[in-house]
């Protein structure tokens, strides 16, 4: 028997809302997995996203799941090149940076620089438990976990993410920016309105539809 969502365990879920949102539009917020499972189409997709995501078994999940919860996927390799760059003059990165082929890279190397200070302590933790809680979400729905071991998961990395951020703003902000890391494109202009190409255009307009949720960081 599913449990019934709390208000705690709906805020906790809420940490992959954004994330959620950008690859499945018509996603259920308010539910364990954000799909409907008597849907075909719906199943279908989650099955595509985690095979995507390299995930086609309950040991391939928790193994993703460490990795992201480790910090292996995406801050480690973050810190390295931050930390490289916190050395550099502005002349010195731009030889580096005109130095490469890939325009992939190119931008990589621009997010890297701009948050190589702001982001020292941080890091993308934001970015990764939100992809941690999405995956868990998506594993559901095949049967790879269940609701009371998501439970137990969801309240270990809550308390470590609302140690590490201070607000529901500044943890959006570093999954937006985790994302824009991850897939190598630049920052998008946050003052037109929103569309649904990017991380930050859903940022908006999640925060237009659920304002009621991001208001309290409760730790």
């Amino acid at each position: 028997m599913t449990q019934d969502i709390t208000p705690k365990i709906q805020d906790q879920l809420n940490l992959s809302a954004l994330i959620l949102k950008k690859n499945h539009k018509q996603a259920n917020l308010s539910s364990w997995s954000g799909f409907n499972l008597e849907d075909k189409k719906h199943v279908k997709q989650a099955e595509r996203l985690l095979t995507i995501l390299g995930i086609k078994s309950g040991l391939h999940l928790r193994n993703s799941l460490q990795h992201y919860e480790s910090g292996l996927m995406v801050s480690q390799a973050f810190e390295k090149l931050a930390a490289e760059f916190r050395n550099d003059t502005t002349e010195t990165f731009e030889a580096k940076y005109r130095a490469l082929n890939n325009p992939q890279t190119q931008n990589t190397y621009k997010t890297v620089w701009k948050y190589r200070f702001s982001l020292k302590n941080q890091k993308l933790r934001g970015y990764e438990i939100a992809m941690y809680i999405f995956q868990m979400r998506l594993g559901l729905v095949l049967g790879f976990i269940t609701t009371e071991e998501m439970i137990l998961r969801l309240e270990e990395v809550n308390t470590t993410i609302k140690s590490t951020f201070s607000s529901w703003g500044e943890f959006h902000r570093n999954v937006c920016i985790g994302d824009e890391y991850v897939l190598g494109v630049t920052e998008q202009d946050v003052s037109t309105f929103p569309n649904m190409s990017t991380l930050w255009d859903h940022y908006q307009r999640l925060h237009i539809e659920h304002a009621e949720w991001f208001k309290n960081w409760n730790k």
